[in-house]
């Protein structure tokens, strides 16, 4: 019985040896990509970088251009997409669908509840989970650089109002902006835009393409507005001006909408754990008052 039982642990480093084996020999095959050029990875996705880069080779040219399009845009509107290529961010889908089902079935096992059905459901509720993660996690990104885009753009405007009505034309305004404005994913944007026009694209189309990139209403609407004025030959100092007071009064009424519901957001947290609290402790009191009295 002994020699059984060593002859299948036996069997299973053998096997777990010769996993291991074929995964290095695939990702020794998979091409290296080259990062030099790109932002730094974050760290969970940084340990599994080998795994992703083979998962983006098997399933980057099966990809439609529909679906390499729309996770462009998803990539670029989160300011991510010089973090991630369009086939990347399906390679790290694929990885993390893996990785979400393995961590519950090793949960599973490790509670000792394994069955056939139980790793059926782990399987078909981890790859979902794991499949829609880089997509809430590149939600949760915009959302963070929407909020520093609408903070910091009222103060673009102003340096900019200053620098053409100091005599500058709106390039220069826009460079001397960058250089002395808070730095952020607005001050990127502004430089990206500024790159487009030394490398020979027209001002209204470099314009054109930070608004799609953002697709922020507030960027949006400054953007058409200066392509309007540069058109017509309005005068741009007043198109300026009259942006910079637009942004600064609905920044004013965003902060006055979060602080009135604040109250709201609070109520459930009181409910649920502030309240139960008191209401234990002047129990406590209570009954401690009926047993002297001798009630209980």
């Amino acid at each position: 019985m002994n020699w059984i039982i060593a002859l299948v642990a036996l069997m299973a480093v053998a096997a777990v040896v010769l996993v291991m084996l074929a995964l290095r020999g695939i990702l020794q095959q998979v091409p290296q990509s080259d990062r030099n050029y790109q932002d730094p990875l974050p760290l969970m996705l940084r340990l599994l970088w080998p795994v992703v880069v083979a998962a983006t080779h098997a399933v980057g040219p099966r990809l439609k251009a529909a679906q390499l399009e729309r996770a462009h845009r998803a990539l670029t509107s989160a300011g991510q997409d010089f973090v991630l290529t369009p086939e990347e961010l399906y390679g790290t889908r694929i990885v993390s669908a893996g990785v979400v089902a393995m961590f519950l079935v090793l949960l599973v096992v490790m509670l000792g509840k394994a069955s056939m059905a139980t790793l059926f459901f782990c399987i078909c509720l981890g790859i979902p989970i794991g499949w829609m993660y880089p997509s809430l996690w590149l939600g949760e990104r915009r959302k963070v650089r929407t909020k520093y885009v609408v903070r910091d753009l009222p103060v673009f405007l102003d340096f900019i109002t200053m620098g053409v009505e100091a005599g500058l034309n709106i390039s220069g305004a826009i460079e001397q902006s960058v250089q002395r404005g808070p730095t952020g994913p607005l001050s990127q944007e502004f430089s990206r835009m500024l790159r487009d026009m030394r490398a020979g694209l027209p001002r209204s189309e470099s314009l054109r393409r930070m608004s799609d990139r953002m697709d922020i209403s507030q960027v949006t609407s400054f953007t058409s507005s200066l392509i309007q004025a540069d058109k017509v030959g309005a005068n741009l100092s007043d198109t300026l001006r009259a942006q910079a007071n637009q942004r600064r009064e609905e920044r004013f009424l965003r902060a006055e909408k979060l602080a009135l519901e604040a109250p709201v957001k609070m109520m459930l947290p009181l409910v649920m754990f502030f309240f139960p609290l008191i209401f234990v402790v002047l129990a406590y009191f209570i009954y401690l008052q009926m047993k002297q009295q001798g009630i209980l």
